[in-house]
C-alpha cells in the first residue's frame, strides 16, 4: 500500500484543479457500456456535491500512476486480489493522496462490484465527460512516424473547419508504421483520413487489385 500511495503522491505533484463553477450538473454527452454508465454516475455524484474540480483531479492523478506504475496497474488489474482487500488498500491509498469523498466511494463501488479490470476505460470516459463538460473536443491522432511541433501545428491548424465556435481541440497523438505516410484524426463522430495506406487501398480497389 505504502509503495502504491508514493507512486499516486508523485504523479500528483503540480496538478492544478479547474473551475467548475459554469460547469453542467448532468453528463454533457451520453456514454455506452459499464465502463460509460460508471463514468456518467461519478460525473453526476461530483456535480451533485460540488466536487468535480476534486474528482478530475484524482482521477488523473490515479490514471497517470496506472500508465506509469507497473505496480499501481498491476494492483488494479489482479483479478486474484479478493474484492473486499481491493476496495480496502485502495481507501487507504485514497487517504494518501489526499482524495474527495466522491472520489473514495467511486473507487470502492468499482472494487466492490469486481469492476477494476474496466478502470482505466472508467477513467477515460470520466475525462471525455470533462472535456465535453469545458466546451473543449479530444482528437485522436495516428501519424506514420513521430512529427515534430511544425508539423503538429500544421495537422492541428487543419481541425480548426471541424470545430464549432468556441470549441478549443485537445489532440492526443500516436505513431502507426502501417499508415506508411501521412496520418488519421479521430474527432468526436468524425474521421479523416489522410494515409498513404489507405490511398493505396482505393486505388486497388479501383484497379481490381487485391491484395
Amino acid at each position: 500500500c505504502a509503495m502504491l500511495a508514493r507512486a499516486l503522491s508523485t504523479v500528483r505533484t503540480g496538478a492544478r484543479p479547474l473551475s467548475t463553477a459554469v460547469l453542467p450538473d448532468k453528463p454533457p454527452i451520453a456514454l455506452f457500456g459499464i465502463a460509460g454508465r460508471y463514468a456518467s454516475a461519478i460525473y453526476s455524484a461530483a456535480a451533485k456535491k460540488g466536487e468535480l474540480a476534486q474528482v478530475d483531479e484524482d482521477l488523473k492523478a490515479f490514471s497517470m500512476a496506472m500508465a506509469s506504475s507497473p505496480a499501481v496497474a498491476s494492483f488494479v488489474t489482479n483479478p486474484g486480489i479478493p474484492r473486499g482487500q481491493k476496495a480496502k488498500t485502495l481507501m487507504e491509498i485514497m487517504d494518501e493522496m489526499g482524495a474527495c469523498g466522491t472520489t473514495k466511494k467511486a473507487m470502492a463501488t468499482l472494487a466492490e462490484g469486481g469492476r477494476t479490470a474496466d478502470m482505466k476505460k472508467v477513467l477515460e470516459l470520466f475525462n471525455d465527460l470533462m472535456v465535453a463538460a469545458k466546451g473543449e473536443v479530444t482528437a485522436y491522432v495516428t501519424t506514420s512516424h513521430d512529427v515534430d511541433e511544425s508539423g503538429k501545428a500544421i495537422i492541428e491548424a487543419s481541425m480548426q473547419e471541424f470545430l464549432s465556435a468556441g470549441q478549443t481541440v485537445n489532440v492526443v497523438y500516436k505513431t502507426d508504421p502501417g499508415l506508411i505516410s501521412g496520418h488519421t484524426i479521430e474527432m468526436g463522430d468524425k474521421y479523416i483520413d489522410y494515409s498513404t495506406a489507405t490511398q493505396l487501398k482505393k486505388l486497388s480497389a479501383l484497379l481490381g487489385v487485391n491484395h
